[in-house]
């Protein structure tokens, strides 16, 4: 396909150039090596334009581990890019995206994802309209902070059991937040104030219906053909895989519904 002929897409700078001979796993920034994870489709063609999604991960498991448990890759799409960053490690062995004393506009890592952005739109074809953030939960807070910090070139994010640090919003986002009432670790309130987040940046009011995936027990607010709808879902899927009461968990199908939710977007 020409690059003149893609509809419904903005081509990122990478589009035309032959790829790099292997998946990025890490980036330096500020002198310090940040590992990642970047999933590159097999048939990769750089005159084809592909959406890219950025994964966050949580607090105590790994970039691999929600990977793993994320199940974004299921079905093997081929119009994806992936990357899931790694956070770096605080003293006590956790996680972090940002460190104390960071202002809610200038968080640590809106510096990596804005390096990781200019990378991997200038390596390989991206439609720029067709960026995508996902996270649990601190990564769901740390990505919800990002769309609205980034919202101009963010599309949409989908976050499960998390909060968000809110400083000055660009543009809009659609947005897909999911929270379990139960939630013992992070309160149900961090998720209505992460709905209300985008509702605010997306100018929206606090009218919702019923709406699909109703099994995520899913309100919808905005018109049902938005460009920028809000999903909220106080979902009660008390489970983890293993069976255990685990109100907090990234439910079994959760990766589905993220992705049937980020292919319904309607064209930009």
């Amino acid at each position: 396909m020409l690059l003149s002929q893609l509809a419904f897409a903005q081509p990122s700078d990478g589009c035309g150039a032959a790829p790099p001979s292997d998946p990025p796993s890490s980036l330096t920034l500020d002198g310090q090596e940040r590992a990642l994870i970047s999933v590159i489709p097999e048939d990769y063609d750089p005159d084809t334009t592909h959406k890219l999604i950025f994964a966050f991960h949580g607090r105590t498991n790994s970039n691999a581990q929600v990977r793993s448990y994320y199940r974004l890759e299921h079905g093997d799409p081929s119009d994806t890019i992936f990357i899931y960053p790694s956070g770096t490690k605080d003293n006590s062995g956790r996680y972090s995206w940002w460190q104390r004393g960071d202002t809610a506009d200038a968080l640590r890592d809106y510096a990596l994802f804005d390096a990781l952005h200019e990378r991997f739109t200038g390596e390989y074809c991206i439609d720029l309209e067709s960026v995508f953030v996902v996270g649990h939960s601190l990564g769901a807070t740390f990505a919800n902070s990002l769309a609205c910090a980034r919202g101009d070139s963010i599309r949409a994010a989908v976050t499960l059991g998390g909060g968000v640090v809110r400083g000055q919003c660009r543009g809009r986002v659609a947005a897909m937040v999911l929270h379990n009432p139960k939630d013992n670790l992070v309160s149900i309130k961090e998720g209505e104030r992460a709905r209300d987040s985008y509702l605010a940046q997306d100018g929206l009011s606090d009218t919702a219906i019923e709406f699909e995936p109703r099994d995520f027990n899913c309100r919808l607010y905005g018109p049902t053909d938005a460009k920028y709808p809000v999903l909220w879902c106080p979902h009660g899927k008390d489970y983890n895989g293993r069976g255990k009461f685990y109100p907090h968990t990234w439910p079994p199908d959760a990766g589905q519904a993220v992705m049937a939710f980020l292919r319904g977007l309607p064209e930009l």
